[in-house]
C-alpha cells in the first residue's frame, strides 16, 4: 500500500462533471488563472501542435498550494508554470518566459532571480 502511496504522490486529481480526473504532474506545462476558475494546460494525446486546455473551479493560489512543492514556479501573477517545459528565456521587456506550447509570459521582478538560477543549470554552448 505504502508504494501505491507513493507513486499516486506523482499525480493530482482535478475535478472534472462526473468525478476526477487523475493527471501526472510532470505532464502539465503550465497553469493560468481565469477569474476564480484555472486553466491546466498539457500536451494533447491526439494532437502534438495543439495543447490540452482544462479548465478547473479553483483559483491559481489553490493550485500553486499543491504544485509549488512539486518544482512549479508563479511567475506572474495569473501563471504557474513547470520549468521542464521552458522553451526560451528572452531578455526583452524585463524578461520573458515562452513555454512549449507557445505562450509568452512576463517575469514578476521579484522571480527574475530564481529563474536565473535555473537557467544557470541548464547547460550551454
Amino acid at each position: 500500500m505504502d508504494t501505491i502511496k507513493t507513486k499516486m504522490t506523482s499525480k493530482i486529481a482535478i475535478p472534472i462533471l462526473n468525478g476526477f480526473e487523475i493527471l501526472n504532474i510532470q505532464e502539465i506545462i503550465r497553469c493560468e488563472a481565469d477569474g476564480n476558475y484555472c486553466k491546466i494546460i498539457s500536451p494533447s494525446n491526439h494532437d502534438s501542435n495543439q495543447p490540452e486546455i482544462r479548465i478547473v473551479s479553483r483559483n491559481l493560489k489553490e493550485i500553486c498550494g499543491n504544485l509549488s512543492k512539486k518544482g512549479f514556479i508563479r511567475i506572474h501573477h495569473s501563471h504557474l508554470i513547470n520549468p521542464l517545459y521552458i522553451k526560451k528565456v528572452l531578455k526583452s521587456n524585463g524578461g520573458i518566459i515562452e513555454m512549449v506550447d507557445g505562450m509568452k509570459i512576463r517575469i514578476t521582478q521579484n522571480k527574475e532571480t530564481l529563474l536565473h538560477e535555473i537557467f544557470d543549470s541548464v547547460p550551454k554552448i
